[in-house]
């Protein structure tokens, strides 16, 4: 019972425009399957975290949808950010709850919106890496072996041989940011890197120790906050603490500079479904390579994403694209640019045409 789960929820997933919108963001979605994103995340972990035990971090605009995808969560663990500061901050209010309810307590960490397969080989891993986070007072987390050179994902590179097998355990020897396509192909044929999965166990008490070293300004906040967590004060204090923190990833300000960090060898399929590239990967094709979700009709076309959630989709004679109707809004982009639909939703802004995101 001294486990605990923290979804962090605070993403706008840019990349899913115009299908993710600042409404009703990515991870609010069923892209995949019958439950969205978040609900699926929240299934998983369910069989080894109780409901009691699991914390959403989120922004205040998306706390009511939140509540209703997932009402079996107590109201009380929904922690809301006044603004996002990116990751570390949201893993050290987690953390500061954590302690104060399980001075033991461990945390698994991890995003909202990723896809897993293979759930039995998913929950064996994550109770590999909670045996390491206990046993050795240690920063833990999970690596993805690598199936082609992605550009888009973080890398971990192991160090020596195995502490542990079933699944494997390594030493971790450094963090690498994302790469060039050149670098991204000699990580995968060195055999010792992996992807970066974004997913996180330690004991609560020790990730803030780490914080307080490499990050002590996010510390002297967290510090501020904690005292009035159950209180009357919280939400003012919240308030007035948490915009002033350092806006940095707990990659870049923890994992890449603490010693002692483990890797569990992560042997399920995992995607970040960072873009419309990634449900490109996954979803079923047809003979022509097509991958069709909602009413379509189309001619000599070849290897296309179609989604639309309302309306009709007709294309001639295209290959290689991906085509999104969602409410008033039509995307195109060639498959190759998929992680730039970001851009879009830049010149949206620039445009002032907010009414569209």
């Amino acid at each position: 019972m001294n486990r605990y789960a923290v979804i962090m929820a605070g993403g706008r997933g840019e990349r899913f425009w115009p299908e993710s919108r600042t409404a009703k963001p990515k991870q609010f979605l069923t892209l995949v399957g019958d439950r969205s994103l978040i609900q699926q995340s929240y299934d998983r972990i369910l069989p080894l975290i109780p409901a009691e035990n699991i914390f959403i971090v989120l922004g205040k605009q998306h706390l009511a949808l939140a509540k209703e995808q997932l009402p079996e969560i107590p109201p009380e663990n929904f922690l809301v950010e006044p603004v996002g500061r990116n990751t570390a901050p949201c893993i050290g209010l987690a953390a500061i709850h954590i302690r104060r309810r399980d001075p033991e307590g461990v945390m698994l960490v991890f995003p909202s919106d990723h896809m897993i397969m293979g759930a039995t080989d998913y929950h064996q891993c994550l109770e590999k890496a909670f045996h390491w986070a206990v046993k050795e007072n240690c920063l833990v987390t999970i690596g993805i072996k690598p199936s082609r050179p992605e550009t888009g994902y973080g890398y971990i590179e192991r160090e020596g041989d195995g502490l542990d097998t079933g699944p494997s355990v390594f030493p971790v020897r450094r963090f690498v940011e994302k790469p060039d396509p050149e670098r991204a192909w000699e990580f995968v044929q060195a055999g010792c890197f992996y992807w970066n999965s974004g997913i996180f166990i330690w004991k609560a008490h020790v990730i803030l120790e780490r914080i307080k070293e490499h990050i002590p300004e996010l510390a002297a906040g967290l510090d501020r906050i904690d005292p009035s967590i159950g209180s009357s004060q919280y939400d003012e204090v919240l308030g007035q603490v948490f915009p002033n923190m350092p806006s940095i990833s707990v990659d870049f300000g923890i994992m890449e500079k603490s010693p002692e960090i483990l890797m569990v060898q992560g042997d399920f399929g995992w995607d970040d479904l960072g873009s419309w590239g990634a449900l490109d990967r996954i979803a079923l094709r047809d003979e022509r390579g097509m991958k069709i979700q909602g009413d379509f009709v189309g001619y000599d076309n070849d290897d296309c994403l179609i989604y639309g959630q309302e309306g009709l989709i007709a294309a001639l004679g295209v290959q290689n694209l991906i085509i999104v109707r969602s409410g008033e809004v039509v995307m195109v982009c060639d498959k190759e640019r998929s992680q730039e639909v970001r851009e879009l939703v830049r010149l949206c802004k620039e445009k002032h045409l907010e009414q569209y995101l």
